[in-house]
């Protein structure tokens, strides 16, 4: 049943008793409500200030907890961007790459000596040692396509070095660097 209509009905004299009875019914929970919101320990002052404080509390407490919140989402969203932007640059460089290894570390290792021995004469490449000796990613043109690079450097007690780069796929060794300390 409808308040409005019933009350309508009610004022034309048109209403039945039913619809008198409930049209009584809803004015009476409003007079309830009207008298449990104008009594006065609601209206006290100093209750209001009160809940005014602990409101403001409440809002500066919900403030900053969604803050911080935000903040965390916002860098797990920017960390998940990036590992999807870095997979898609970096594995399929990886993949290329490793469809081309043509040479293991030992291999380069021998190629990289050859070229020492080549460079400064046999003699003079038995002094020197293998300093560091690591593979690494290349790439050729696009971040789709990249090959291995073995860098390996050699030094002899005297702090000399050389730094020799193998390509991995081709075996071709460059001299990157000589330090003579």
């Amino acid at each position: 049943m409808n308040f409005e209509e019933a009350y309508k009905k009610l004022q034309e004299g048109t209403a039945t008793d039913e619809e008198a009875a409930f049209v009584a019914r809803e004015l009476e929970n409003v007079r309830r409500i009207r008298s449990i919101l104008d009594q006065p320990e609601l209206s006290d002052p100093e209750i209001s200030r009160a809940e005014i404080e602990t409101v403001q509390k409440a809002r500066k407490a919900f403030n900053h907890k969604t803050m911080l919140r935000t903040i965390a989402i916002v860098l797990c969203c920017l960390l998940v961007i990036a590992a999807v932007v870095c997979a898609i640059l970096f594995i399929p460089s990886n993949i290329s790459a490793s469809g081309k290894v043509k040479l293991s570390k030992d291999q380069a290792l021998d190629a990289a000596y050859t070229r020492l021995v080549e460079e400064i004469g046999e003699e003079q490449a038995k002094h020197f040692y293998v300093d560091y000796a690591h593979r690494h990613l290349r790439y050729v043109g696009s971040v789709f396509d990249g090959i291995y690079v073995y860098k390996i450097e050699y030094e002899d007690a005297f702090g000399r070095e050389y730094e020799i780069e193998v390509n991995s796929n081709s075996g071709y060794t460059v001299i990157r660097d000589i330090n003579f300390g």
